[in-house]
């Protein structure tokens, strides 16, 4: 339970980084960020070799990799098309993935009152984000992108998961190398083709947003091999919304409406339930 805890105030920190560090320069700020990640996992290794013996850690970090990045770019062609409070609500449902995954593939069976504190985590996420308004409910809904942001983003999620079935608890920290790795290279190409240059605020907050990003992923990854993914991965998503909301309040004096409240209070029950 600690490594889940320390992952989603880790990720919870990295939202923040985004959040109130803007840049102009979106894909330079990813691709800082996915570099730090790797050198961190890196670093990390014990011993440091890049070949295990299994090639699973290689070939299933690349795949992850990539859906990270195209996981990204699908929530930004989505905010274009669809805007950001309904793409965010299709972001937060992508949780609903490794959820399904791990019941129907890998055998997890929640009880009645953890399945009931799935529904309320997921419910709880949505009424945080806020549900599209009049204005956003008149306009046209282009379903594609927000299908395509609910796969992506759960996919990449649930790879995890996949990851703690298929490989080694030893090769966690080469499989993170590999995601990292693989997700900076493919940006690399991107900002190549646009021609972006990486100012220095892409480096510095790159760096800052790798930090926690590496952590959080790592914790994550540990904690899954301890608990069942219908347990973590809710906790998580709801957990690090409660602990933003809780930080905004006490560092930002940002106040939460009544819907806020009422969503919070919605989380502290769904984590009640899913540690029944």
């Amino acid at each position: 339970m600690l490594f889940l805890f320390l992952a989603l105030l880790f990720s919870a920190v990295l939202a923040l980084v985004l959040k109130y560090l803007n840049t102009g320069s979106p894909y330079g700020v990813y691709f800082v960020n996915y570099i730090t990640c790797a050198l961190l996992a890196f670093a990390t290794l014990q011993p440091k070799t890049l070949y295990s013996g299994d090639a699973t850690p290689c070939w299933l970090g690349a795949i992850t990799g990539l859906i990270y990045l195209a996981s990204l770019a699908a929530n930004g062609y989505s905010i274009h098309k669809n805007g950001a409070i309904l793409s965010s609500v299709f972001t937060r449902l992508g949780v609903l993935v490794p959820i399904l995954l791990s019941v129907t593939l890998f055998g997890e069976r929640p009880t009645l009152l953890q399945g009931l504190g799935v529904v309320l985590a997921v419910a709880a996420a949505v009424v945080m984000n806020g549900l599209p308004g009049k204005a956003v409910a008149e306009q046209r809904v282009y379903l594609l992108p927000l299908v395509l942001t609910l796969l992506l983003n759960g996919t990449a999620d649930a790879m995890s998961k996949v990851f703690n079935q298929l490989g080694r608890r030893q090769d966690d920290g080469l499989f993170m190398f590999y995601i990292f790795l693989f997700a900076g290279l493919a940006t690399l190409v991107l900002l190549l083709r646009r021609r972006c240059p990486v100012t220095k605020r892409d480096v510095l907050f790159g760096i800052l947003a790798g930090v926690p990003n590496f952590l959080s992923s790592r914790l994550l990854l540990a904690a899954l091999g301890q608990l069942p993914a219908f347990l973590v991965y809710p906790s998580y998503s709801v957990g690090v919304i409660l602990v933003i909301s809780v930080a905004s309040f006490f560092v930002f004096r940002e106040r939460l409406n009544r819907r806020q409240l009422g969503a919070a209070g919605m989380i502290l029950a769904a984590l009640v339930l899913l540690n029944l």
